[in-house]
């Protein structure tokens, strides 16, 4: 990748398209060094690295100069102590995509596993033994309120499907200047997106050929 490492959230209902984009944006950004935390064992996500079982396979995957390694999480074991693993593995190797898929079964609102959230808050540049690293994250849920506050205060690009939860539509629209029934009632593979960037709200239908076009906020 190119430039600094940057955090991608997705957020939307089932069926909205969050896998799709997500699958598309890898496309956009074809990094060398991926890993993946494929929670549900999402069929939309064979061919999007080479699926492993075990976890301790999946980081000595990851010693390699190029991997892409996506981690079918056990569910008959611990989770989080998991996904503490996982991440932490993703911030010895460094230098890497990191997408975590189905993010509220491993964190919540006010309360983040902690090398998640080194991750989070500092990941985009440390030095780790003597050398200057990165991660880059994309994370992805149904709904943003049981995410991860920091994560999404960190994010460079929310990206947002329908909001099924009028709670969570009201609080992403006032924050983005738009209406609650906008984001609840958007059809299957429309979004609205915000980039850090810029104050402009990005709205447009899941494809791998139309343009993005900016969404236009009540004055």
């Amino acid at each position: 990748m190119k430039g600094k490492a940057l955090t991608w959230a997705a957020f939307g209902a089932r069926g909205t398209g969050k896998t799709a984009w997500v699958k598309q944006l890898l496309e956009k950004i074809k990094p060398p060094r991926l890993v993946v935390w494929d929670f549900k064992h999402d069929p939309d996500l064979e061919g999007v690295g080479t699926a492993y079982t075990s976890l301790a396979d999946a980081i000595a995957a990851m010693r390699e100069k190029r991997f892409a390694v996506r981690y079918l999480v056990n569910h008959a074991g611990d989770i989080h102590a998991q996904f503490d693993l996982f991440c932490r593995a993703c911030w010895a190797a460094g230098c890497l995509v990191m997408f975590v898929d189905e993010l509220p079964e491993v964190t919540k609102a006010n309360k983040a596993p902690q090398a998640w959230r080194q991750i989070v808050n500092v990941g985009r540049k440390y030095t780790h033994e003597g050398r200057v690293k990165w991660v880059a994250v994309i994370g992805a849920g149904q709904r943003p309120a049981e995410c991860d506050k920091s994560f999404i205060a960190n994010a460079d690009v929310v990206h947002v499907g329908r909001l099924g939860n009028a709670s969570d539509a009201q609080a992403m629209a006032r924050s983005w200047g738009l209406q609650q029934r906008e984001l609840m009632d958007l059809p299957d593979l429309h979004w609205r997106e915000k980039r850090a960037h810029t104050p402009e709200i990005f709205a447009g239908v899941l494809s791998f050929s139309q343009p993005r076009k900016a969404a236009k906020t009540p004055s």
